[in-house]
């Protein structure tokens, strides 16, 4: 395996958490009931007759698993903040690792309140092969927010840091289930383009991580790969500037795309590629999406000032991103304006 294809799927394994099998269980689609052998803590769940009082979600664990110990205190955490607006329903499988019934009960009671929500033994591997085999997922913990209209809505690691926030839009009513959607073809298009990938098969990596930036157009990883595969494999300069244009002009308004595109043309380390007048460009564009209220957006607009020469307004941009950077952004910015200083100190005193 060539360094490109190993960075690739590396830069991949990122983007989708893993490579799952593709699935027949997506996103938005009707939750399966839970066909349970015993409820081990907690009321038995109807899905389908509570959906529409609450959220739910359903967790598959086993007692052998680390992470899923690891998990429980976050899903104990995620119960009492959202208190009756949300279910948790940890589903664990009968194996032959040790997580027998008898096991998982000890598991329970052992735990005691830092598990404080409802446990379930699956009957059959009904609920498992609904779930997780039907959504092409093997590792656990995995979980599946189900909202109140009775369909998966997110599904992921319960100790994804992400998933508060999930819960908070969800309850609240403001997740936005087609953006859900979006990314989780995303996540499937980036499966499909590992294969093409480690064959050598150039010409549909590059048409297919253009086919997930048009669905995402702030899609980092998407960016990063196509800058490899430009300049490790294609070194077609003439097809990577058409798309770099093409793709300002379509999302001129995206600030945060443009935001991206611009950092990954700046900081591009092979200068005989460098395109400094589309960099300049995106990165005009995302400062005037942000319209001047997004500190990255602002300093990666000086810097590509700061790389045709342009000092003075360099530095004048840095100072305003400073003046909006929140706490943990303030560090490297200050850092940067002060190289900037620096240089325009040099440079005035070689006049």
């Amino acid at each position: 395996m060539g360094r490109t294809t190993s960075r690739f799927t590396a830069v991949l394994l990122l983007a989708t958490g893993g490579l799952p099998a593709l699935a027949s269980l997506e996103i938005g689609d009707k939750a399966p009931p839970l066909t349970i052998a015993e409820w081990v803590k907690g009321e038995p769940v109807d899905l389908q007759r509570d959906a529409g009082e609450k959220i739910h979600v359903v967790e598959f664990w086993a007692t052998w698993c680390p992470p899923c110990k690891a998990s429980v205190p976050r899903l104990t955490q995620y119960q009492q903040d959202f208190k009756d607006r949300l279910t948790i329903i940890g589903v664990t499988a009968p194996d032959d690792r040790g997580n027998t019934p008898s096991a998982v009960r000890r598991f329970v009671k052992k735990q005691g309140s830092n598990m404080d929500y409802t446990v379930a033994i699956d009957k059959d591997m009904a609920t498992t092969n609904a779930y997780m085999s039907a959504s092409g997922n093997t590792a656990i913990p995995h979980a599946f927010v189900v909202g109140r209209n009775g369909r998966v809505l997110w599904q992921g690691s319960p100790l994804d840091p992400s998933l508060p926030d999930v819960l908070a839009q969800v309850v609240g009513g403001t997740y936005d289930i087609n953006q859900a959607k979006v990314q989780a073809e995303v996540e499937r298009r980036f499966q499909a383009l590992d294969f093409p990938a480690q064959t050598g098969r150039w010409s549909v990596v590059w048409d297919g991580l253009i086919g997930i930036l048009k669905l995402d157009p702030a899609n980092v990883a998407a960016m990063d790969l196509l800058m490899q595969v430009h300049l490790n494999q294609t070194r077609d300069a003439q097809a990577f500037r058409a798309w770099a244009g093409a793709h300002i002009a379509t999302n001129r308004g995206n600030a945060l795309a443009m935001q991206r595109l611009a950092a990954t043309l700046s900081t591009n380390g092979d200068l005989t590629t460098r395109i400094p007048d589309l960099t300049l460009e995106a990165a005009r564009a995302a400062y005037e999406a942000s319209q001047g209220r997004d500190a990255v957006s602002i300093a990666v607009y000086a810097r590509a000032l700061y790389q045709i020469g342009d000092l003075d307004r360099a530095i004048a941009l840095q100072q305003e991103a400073l003046t909006v950077a929140d706490e943990a952004e303030r560090k490297v910015i200050q850092e940067i304006l002060d190289f900037f200083l620096l240089c325009k100190q040099l440079r005035d005193a070689s006049d």
